[in-house]
C-alpha cells in the first residue's frame, strides 16, 4: 500500500498548490469554439492549462493541465484522458487544430481581441476547483469496466443481505471518480468499501431511513450523513480500519 500512500500525499500537495501564469493565448474556431492556453511558470517545465469553451460537449468549461511538447515542426499540447496521453491542441506550419474528446476535430486561430479580454487567473481558478471537485479526475482516469462491474455485483449481493436482515432496500453506489487509476490497479475496492454494508446490516435501526449508501476514496476515513444517505470515505486501510471506525459512528 506504500504507493497508494505516496499517491495520497501527492494529491494533498496538488490541492495546496498555487499556480503562476506566464502567458495567455486564446484560439477561436469558426463555430464559436475557443481554447484558452495558459503557460505556467517555470517556462522550462513546458506546463500549460487549457480551457475548452463553446464546443457543445460535456468538456465545455474544462480547464485541464498538460504539457507543451515540441514536435520538430510544431507543438502538441498534451493532456491526460482515459488513462493515456491525448493531444488536445496541435500546431503545425501555422495551422492549429483542436481535438476535443467526443467531437470532430476543428481548426482554430489565435485571436488577439479574445486574448486581451481573457483572464489567466480565471482559467487557473477553474482548474483548481475542478481538481477539487473531481471533474478533472473523471476526465483523466481510464475506464475500468470489468472491475466496476465486479465490485457493483458484490455491492448488490450485500444490499440483498441487508434487505433480508433489516427489511429496508437501500442502493449502494461508488463515487468512481475518486478511485483513480493507481487505486483501481492496486486496491481491492470492494474490500475497502464493504465495512459500510456490513456495519449497516448490523445496525438496522440506524439505516432505517437510508435509501443510498455511497463509498468514495480519500486521504482519511470519514462518514457523512445526509437526508436518506450515508457516504463512507475509505482509504487504503479501509478494509481493516473501517469496521471499528464505522461501528463507533453508527451507534
Amino acid at each position: 500500500m506504500s504507493m497508494l500512500l505516496l499517491l495520497l500525499c501527492a494529491q494533498e500537495s496538488l490541492a495546496a498548490e498555487s499556480l503562476e501564469s506566464l502567458a495567455l493565448k486564446v484560439y477561436r474556431g469558426t463555430d464559436g469554439q475557443s481554447i484558452e492556453v495558459v503557460t505556467l511558470a517555470p517556462r522550462e517545465a513546458s506546463e500549460v492549462v487549457l480551457r475548452i469553451q463553446g464546443t457543445d460537449s460535456e468538456q465545455d468549461g474544462l480547464s485541464v493541465r498538460g504539457k507543451a511538447r515540441s514536435m520538430g515542426r510544431g507543438i502538441d499540447f498534451v493532456v491526460r484522458h482515459r488513462g493515456a496521453d491525448w493531444v488536445l491542441l496541435s500546431q503545425r506550419a501555422g495551422d492549429t487544430e483542436a481535438f476535443v474528446p467526443g467531437k470532430p476535430s476543428f481548426r482554430v486561430k489565435f485571436n488577439q481581441e479574445a486574448t486581451d479580454k481573457a483572464s489567466a487567473s480565471e482559467v487557473l481558478s477553474a482548474h483548481l476547483l475542478q481538481r477539487e471537485s473531481g471533474r478533472l479526475a473523471a476526465f483523466e482516469k481510464k475506464a475500468w469496466p470489468y472491475l466496476e462491474k465486479k465490485y457493483t455485483a458484490r455491492a448488490t449481493e450485500a444490499m440483498a443481505a441487508l434487505s433480508k436482515a433489516c427489511g429496508t432496500s437501500p442502493s449502494f453506489t461508488f463515487d468512481w471518480k475518486t478511485f483513480d487509476d493507481a487505486v483501481m490497479a492496486e486496491l481491492d475496492v470492494w474490500a475497502a468499501c464493504a465495512p459500510l454494508a456490513t456495519r449497516a446490516r448490523a445496525r438496522c435501526a440506524t439505516v432505517k431511513e437510508v435509501t443510498v449508501l455511497t463509498c468514495r476514496f480519500g486521504p482519511a476515513l470519514a462518514l457523512e450523513r445526509g437526508t436518506g444517505t450515508l457516504v463512507f470515505t475509505t482509504t487504503p486501510g479501509g478494509a481493516t480500519e473501517g469496521p471499528s471506525f464505522l461501528e463507533a459512528r453508527l451507534q
